[in-house]
């Protein structure tokens, strides 16, 4: 890459303002702007600023410090930003198959902002439209001019109340009924019901709904996507059928309708099967392109692997806002000094580098990750959209799947610990609200869990890894992937032979010597996995048991009855103490005000093209 000149950096980057930060800048090694331009690129620097400059020049997104806004008035606010968002297009569909970096740049630019505006659009576009853009077919066409003018908005329904990262044991079914070539739509109990689905709370008119799928003669064809109108685009009521609500105020990103729905034998036609994985004849027979049930479902699902990837960008600029906040705090706050008279800033005290540059520095290394990541997912499902069923496109599939289950936790945890590191830092400065680090840390905790819980993705990560060890151990063929993470493991009996050696503090410093050791390590640990769930099979038990069986459990709720309060004082339906664990949660959810309600809002917007304006007039 050619180094930016400084004319280039000048023009799409102003000077910032003097102040006190300015000598900690006179004292820097290189010029921001140049560094800026390097690593962005110009056009990613003129997209953000142009969104950047959008966004401060509109009274629609004034900032309302001091003034907390309710949760309607919140979730109103976020859907008019949202609508605004993609009246003015900033980044057109050609852009983002073009460079499909453009679409993560409006989504962290977005965020930047308020997370639940960027989590709003990403759903409705990006998650509900590519969904149906890539599972669906020609028939399924007609809908995407209705995404993008928010004649339709979308929300994407895979985990239920009882279900969430196991989702081959999804419970809502779709009957085929080849007499009136419909799908018999239904939920068996609220156990069944699709939970935390953003934008179905008060907003979506349709979902991608997902469900198991059953021909005539009861045969049941596993997880399967469906495109299901749940609401009445003019009015906001409920599809005969369907029963929709919100789940009511979270600890953070609120101005998204997180929302429930349930479906009792609610008939949708033929054709709203999203049919690129598998179709049904309008006589009821099943026909997919797989040959294989796994790689059938992992397509049906690859889908996540998008959002899970967008997650590792997002927790890396949650990362950014926070150590910018506490960098700039650290480089103007003084504290002590070599005498009583002279105080210095606090960023030059050691143990304030130790708490904060190990986390700006992972803010550089996993933004540049995600990046690389995002594009070589994007030409991953660019492969899928064309004819490419070959051994490498299924390699890379398996690839990518693996890396992001490892990334999404990595970079959401160290976001998370990175936050309140930040906080902390801070003092009581960042304990203040308006300083921004409380909604960073509550914002960007969900990252942990949604699109796949942390802990459970890494084990999808581990498993890939093991499964390639087995083939390596068993005389396979040669270790190697289409994107190369894991070619260090064709040489792991060499690696774990290797001793650590290093002649001189300066040769510690070298990239090599970490990568070495975390080669070592990830070697390492495979083999004590391997070692041990060996061990456990030879004493007879089966693979679920044997990764299982280890944990230290029978007495850990009788524990618990000893420090718990009584229910009313522990205040939790999911803690109470009777465990009835679902019945309690649905009494909680329907005791929400509004819960089954459509928005307050809607009758005004719906009636009047000039809402937008009167809300900025209020603002």
């Amino acid at each position: 890459m050619a180094a930016p000149s400084e004319g280039d950096a000048a023009s799409l980057l102003p000077d910032l303002p003097g102040g006190p930060l300015q000598a900690y800048r006179a004292r820097a090694s290189f010029c921001w702007k140049e560094l800026a331009l390097f690593l962005e690129g110009e056009d990613m620097l003129r997209l953000k600023k142009s969104i950047f400059s959008a966004l401060e020049d509109d009274p629609l997104f004034a900032r309302s410090h001091g003034h907390e806004l309710s949760l309607e008035k919140h979730r109103e606010l976020t859907f008019l930003r949202c609508k605004w968002v993609l009246g003015r297009a900033p980044v057109r569909v050609e852009d983002m198959v073009r460079n499909p970096l453009s679409v993560l740049t409006l989504i962290t630019c977005l965020g930047t902002y308020d997370w639940s505006l960027a989590q709003k659009f990403l759903l409705h576009l990006l998650v509900f439209g590519f969904a149906i853009y890539k599972s669906g077919s020609e028939r399924h066409l007609e809908y995407l001019p209705k995404i993008l003018n928010m004649e339709i908005f979308g929300c994407f329904a895979v985990t239920e109340v009882s279900h969430g990262s196991n989702a081959k044991a999804i419970r809502t079914t779709a009957h085929y009924d080849p007499a009136t070539e419909e799908f018999i739509l239904h939920s068996p109990d609220f156990e069944a019901a699709k939970f935390w689905v953003g934008n179905m709370g008060k907003t979506a008119t349709h979902a991608v709904v997902f469900a198991q799928l059953y021909t005539p003669g009861g045969r049941c064809h596993g997880l399967h996507s469906f495109l299901v109108q749940i609401r009445n685009p003019k009015t906001l009521l409920p599809m005969p059928g369907v029963m929709v609500g919100d789940v009511g105020k979270k600890l953070g990103l609120n101005g998204v309708d997180n929302g429930f729905a349930m479906f009792h034998k609610v008939r949708i036609p033929r054709q709203a099967l999203l049919n690129q994985t598998g179709d049904v004849t309008p006589e009821g027979t099943y026909v997919t392109p797989f040959k294989d049930a796994k790689q059938r479902f992992g397509a049906s699902l690859s889908n996540l692997s998008i959002g899970r990837a967008t997650i590792v960008a997002m927790s890396v600029m949650n990362l950014k806002l926070a150590v910018s906040i506490a960098l700039r705090f650290s480089a103007t706050r003084r504290q002590f000094g070599p005498t009583d008279e002279e105080e210095v800033p606090v960023l030059e005290y050691q143990m304030q580098q130790w708490r904060l540059l190990p986390y700006l520095a992972a803010a550089y290394a996993v933004d540049h990750f995600s990046k690389w990541l995002f594009l070589n997912l994007a030409e991953f499902h660019q492969g899928l959209m064309g004819t490419d069923r070959g051994t490498r496109q299924a390699e890379l599939g398996r690839e990518i799947h693996a890396l992001v289950s490892g990334s999404k936790p990595l970079a959401s945890w160290t976001a998370q610990r990175g936050i309140q590191e930040c906080r902390e830092a801070c003092g009581g400065h960042g304990y203040l609200a308006v300083n921004r680090l409380g909604d960073l840390r509550n914002e960007n905790d969900p990252n942990c869990t949604y699109e796949g819980d942390n802990n459970v993705l890494l084990q999808q990560t581990s498993g890939y890894l093991l499964g390639l060890l087995e083939l390596r151990l068993q005389g396979g063929a040669r270790l190697e992937s289409p994107l190369g993470t894991v070619d260090f493991l064709e040489a792991y009996p060499d690696i774990l032979d290797q001793r650590f050696s290093c002649p001189s503090v300066a040769g510690c410093l070298e990239s090599s010597v970490p990568l070495a050791a975390y080669e070592w390590l990830v070697c390492y640990l495979l083999r004590e996995s391997v070692q041990k769930v060996n061990q456990e099979k030879r004493s007879g038990s089966s693979d679920f048991e044997a990764r299982n069986n280890s944990q230290l459990k029978d007495d850990a709720v009788a524990l618990v009855d000893v420090i718990a309060p009584p229910d009313f004082i522990l205040d939790s339906p999911i803690g109470r103490a009777d465990g009835e664990l679902y019945k309690n949660l649905w009494t909680a959810v329907l005791q929400e005000s509004q819960v089954l309600e459509r928005a307050s809002w809607w009758a005004e917007f719906s009636a009047s093209k000039t809402h937008v304006e009167s809300l900025k007039s209020r603002l």
